[in-house]
């Protein structure tokens, strides 16, 4: 309410020297004891500060308060915009380039069917070949469209186009069997994003 000690101070000094002055005029005219005259007389303006400061904090709202609505504005105003860029799949990985000797292959991610870790490598499975990539499991799971690829494992990132079953094999483990008949593991948490992409 009071925006800092130092005007808690000004406005109690103020009451205190207030007080006494009309404490003292109104003994001089009442003869009534001046200790109750100045508690009566304190309490009164008191209160008459304090509700006068609540009114001029809802018309008047503080520097803080607007630099607060300010930020508030400012972070939901930036939060709106990491979300467009997150949804924008432009943004996303569209082919992938492999070296291998002097030859270089691009591979449409369309025609990814998974990925596979392999140590400090990627093995990745097209259509036609696979391919060895020096990149991470994270990066690709990062830069991937969300709504085609899915991280089912630990080892394994899947384009959901290319699945043709899933079965549950043991206690939280899954198979996701691909229409090529290979045969990919999914941990429970892989599972869960599974059906969530495929609206299952």
């Amino acid at each position: 309410m009071f925006q800092n000690k130092h005007t808690i101070f000004i406005t109690i000094g103020f009451l205190i020297i207030w007080s006494v002055v009309v404490s003292l005029l109104l003994r001089l005219l009442t003869k009534e004891n001046l200790l109750f005259l100045f508690s009566i007389t304190i309490l009164s303006f008191g209160l008459f500060v304090f509700l006068l400061q609540l009114l001029l904090n809802k018309v008047f709202p503080s520097q803080e308060e607007q630099y607060e609505t300010q930020r508030e504005n400012l972070k939901e105003e930036k939060d709106s915009i990491e979300e467009k860029d997150l949804t924008n799949e432009e943004e996303y990985i569209e082919r992938i380039s492999v070296k291998t000797g002097q030859k270089l292959d691009v591979i449409m991610i369309k025609d990814v069917m998974f990925m596979q870790s392999n140590g400090d490598y990627v093995s990745i499975y097209s259509k036609e070949n696979v391919y060895l990539k020096e990149q991470t499991m994270k990066h690709f799971e990062k830069n991937l469209p969300p709504k085609q690829f899915v991280r089912i494992h630990r080892s394994y990132i899947v384009n959901v186009d290319f699945i043709s079953s899933i079965h549950n094999y043991k206690k939280n483990q899954f198979k996701i069997k691909l229409k090529n008949n290979y045969e990919l593991k999914a941990s429970q948490t892989g599972y869960n994003l599974l059906k969530e992409r495929l609206s299952i």
